[in-house]
Formats: structure tokens, sequence, C-alpha cells
């Protein structure tokens, strides 16, 4: 039975106006939402009005996909011209979803104010781009392939809302003016992402030409070994930028000036052929920035091209990187990097990636007196040092000396150990004996 305060709280939510109902159902899962249907008569089809649509045929096995696929054009049918907020579909592996849908479902959210969008599909589900690529009340496109995929862009492309472009997965352009075409209509776009990027006949020119984008990422997959690309960047307000790739006979020219931040790793060390202009043209794009994050395969590379580093006069927050291709982290051309960085005060370095200790204590990546050498100047303003996955090689102990007898402001070295219990307290207390030059130094040991 019921209690009084039971029926009073139900009173109380049937008095709400539909549109506060409509708020608080879309904050639940899609399976929830839907479930809603049963309190009441006025519940029934509530849902379908939802502002946020949520689509997984995904999770469903394929025999149960022609139900949810009669489900979803039934709520399109019952929300009228109801708008939408945002639209999430995940389609792959789903045989019964074609482009017929595709394209209604698409249309369908397009003349209800459609601002964000979400989809992951199939590519040999067409996606129909005409309609997707003139969308005036688009704020936010992302589109998940889930095979190998050639982007149709439209000659008459316009998307005057949009601020967001995701591409991510295996994705390709028809032809070179295609991909400019798509940036370059985007009058407002500010956050550009493109990852797995495709050679197609051994050569691809991307030109990414915009001047309102902030943020930028381009990942690309290691290329067959011949292939190609050349990528232009020109973007007089991008503040971010992301680049992950292969420097294979490659060019990446970056005309930025307003570039803050930035993130670059590639492979020269995995291809039997590489540029050295491609990095230099590189480094002299972003060497205006106050925050980097390198890969030790980037720094190698640098040094093994033997590639000119610029001054970095800006820069006041470097982490150096594993690489991630499951390699012991090598720190060549580091000495000569920082040498060039006269203004840094932060310091990260993230040394080893895997759990074989005793592998790593074999390798002995560079001598770190090589920093003496190279001249202290980076470390007049240099206050904070990281190093993560320290394991007590000698190099490492050498370099963790370096940095406090010469760090005459450093305030804080933080060390976190990656090493057997039993050699833990001891790599431990022969750091915390080392001198330091700095009164002020902390050195706190993990």
């Amino acid at each position: 039975m019921e209690t009084p305060e039971v029926k009073s709280l139900k009173r109380s939510i049937n008095e709400l106006p539909d549109e506060v109902l409509l708020q608080i159902i879309s904050l639940l899962p899609m399976k929830e939402a839907v479930r809603t249907s049963v309190l009441s008569t006025r519940w029934r089809y509530l849902y379908a009005s939802i502002p946020n649509l949520d689509f997984d045929f995904g999770e469903l096995p394929v025999a149960n996909q022609l139900n949810f696929l009669g489900f979803v054009d039934r709520l399109f049918f019952l929300r009228g011209r109801t708008v939408v907020d945002k639209f999430h579909l995940r389609c792959w592996d789903a045989p019964n979803v074609d482009a017929v849908h595709l394209e209604w479902w698409i249309s369908s959210i397009i003349e209800l104010g459609i601002q964000e969008m979400l989809i992951h599909f199939d590519f040999n589900k067409l996606l129909p781009t005409s309609r997707l690529f003139t969308c005036a009340t688009l704020t936010s496109l992302k589109l998940y392939f889930m095979s190998e995929s050639s982007l149709q862009v439209p000659a008459n492309i316009l998307l005057p809302s949009l601020k967001i472009l995701h591409l991510v997965n295996s994705i390709s352009f028809c032809n070179d003016d295609s991909a400019e075409r798509l940036f370059s209509n985007c009058p407002v776009l500010e956050d550009l992402d493109i990852r797995s990027l495709l050679v197609k006949d051994g050569k691809c020119n991307l030109t990414v030409s915009n001047s309102t984008l902030k943020r930028l990422t381009i990942v690309s997959l290691l290329p067959n070994w011949g292939q190609s690309f050349d990528i232009v960047i020109e973007a007089p307000n991008l503040v971010y930028l992301k680049y992950n790739g292969c420097d294979q006979n490659s060019h990446v020219f970056v005309n930025v000036q307003s570039l803050s931040a930035a993130d670059i790793n590639f492979w020269e060390s995995l291809c039997p052929q590489c540029n050295p202009q491609s990095a230099s043209d590189l480094m002299r794009g972003i060497c205006n920035v106050e925050t980097l994050c390198l890969t030790s395969i980037a720094l190698c590379s640098f040094e093994k091209l033997r590639v000119p580093i610029p001054l970095f006069i800006n820069l006041t927050h470097l982490r150096i990187s594993q690489s991630g291709c499951g390699r012991i982290f090598s720190f060549s051309g580091l000495p000569n990097f920082l040498a060039q960085s006269c203004c840094l005060e932060t310091l990260v370095l993230e040394m080893y990636a895997h759990d074989n200790i005793d592998q790593a204590l074999k390798w002995n990546p560079n001598p770190w007196y090589e920093l003496r050498e190279s001249g202290a100047s980076c470390l007049l303003c240099l206050k904070t040092i990281e190093v993560r996955s320290f394991v007590g090689a000698e190099d490492e102990v050498k370099m963790v000396e370096y940095f406090l007898e010469s760090a005459r402001v450093l305030e804080q070295l933080k060390i976190q150990i990656k090493a057997k219990p039993a050699d833990h307290s001891k790599i431990a207390d022969a750091l915390r004996s080392l001198p330091r030059v700095s009164q002020k130094c902390r050195v706190i040991i993990e």
C-alpha cells in the first residue's frame, strides 16, 4: 500500500509540465528512458520526444536488431516536430541497418534542428552526405568509421555552425580538393580531429586552411613503404596541435604563430627512408609553444637526422614520453633540445613503459653527462622536475645528480621509482643523499 508521502510525490511529479519531465528523462540512459512509458498513460509516449537520442545496434544480437530497427522508426514517427539536440548512433555489425534507414533518420534529425551528432558505422552503409554537409544547425559532428572509408564531400558543402569535426579510423578523401573544401567551408570551426588518415594511390596532399581553428589533431597510420603525404597547416588562430605520424617521404608544413601547446610523435626509426627537412620544418612551425610533449622516438629521430633545433624561447613546460611502440625509453637528442629551451620551468620525463625492469637496467640509452657538456642555460629557470618509472640505472642516477647540482632555482624533484621491492628503499636512500645546489628543493620519492 502506498504511503501518503509516496502519493503526494506522484502528484507533484505529474503536475510538472512535459518540458520539465522531458529534461528529467533525457538524463537517463535510452533503455531506462523507454521504460518510463509504463508509468501512466501520460508517460506512454513521452520518451519519444526527449532531446537526446542514443541508439546502439552494436550491443544487440543480429536476431534482435530487426525489432530494434522498427522501434527506432516508430520513435521518429511519434516525436513529430520535437527538436533533437544530440543524436548518437552505433550501427556497425548491423546488416539490417541499410542506407535507406540511415538517410531517413539523418534527414529527419536535420529537419529537427540537430546540434550534435556522433555516428559509429560501417562505410558499406553510405551516409547522405549531401544533406549532412549542408546542415545549418549542426555544431558538432563526429564520424567513426569501422572500415576503410573514402569520404564523399559534395560540391555545395556549407556547415555554417559547425565548431567540432572529428573523422576517426581509416579515413581518406576522394581527392585532395575535397578535404580542403570540407575544412574551408566550416566558417566557425574550432576543433578538427583526423585519426588514421589513409594514403591512397601512394600520395596524399592534405591542406588544413581555416582562420577560426583552435585545436587540430592529425593521427595517421604507418604508411606502406613508398607512400608519401604532404600536410599543410595554415590556421592563424591555432593554439593546440597534436601530430602523430610517420615522416617517411613526407612533408609537414606548419604556418602558425599563435600555437601555445603541441604534442608530437613520429616513427622515423621504423621507416627505411626519412625526410629530415620535414622534421626541421615541423620544429620551426611549433617553436613558439609554451607547452610541448615529445616522444623519445621523436628526440632520437632529431638526433639521427641531425635536425637543427630552433630556439624555443617561450617553452616553459616540456614532457618527454615513451613512444608506446614497446621500446625502451631513449634520451638521444635530449641534451641538444634542452640547450634550446632557456626558459623551461617544468620538465617531466616518462622513462620506461614496460614491466621488464631487468631488461631496462641492461640498456644504457644515452650517457647523461651529455647534459653537462651541452651547457646549462636550460636550467636557469627550472623549478619542477618529475621523473616517472625510474628504475635506478647508473645513467639515471647521474642525470638526477646533474639536475640537483645545476638547477639553482629548483623547488621540487619528484621521482617515481619502478623497481623490485627489495631495491626500492636502497634506490630511494641513494637519491635522498645526493647534494643539491638549491636550498628550496624538495626531493619527493614514490
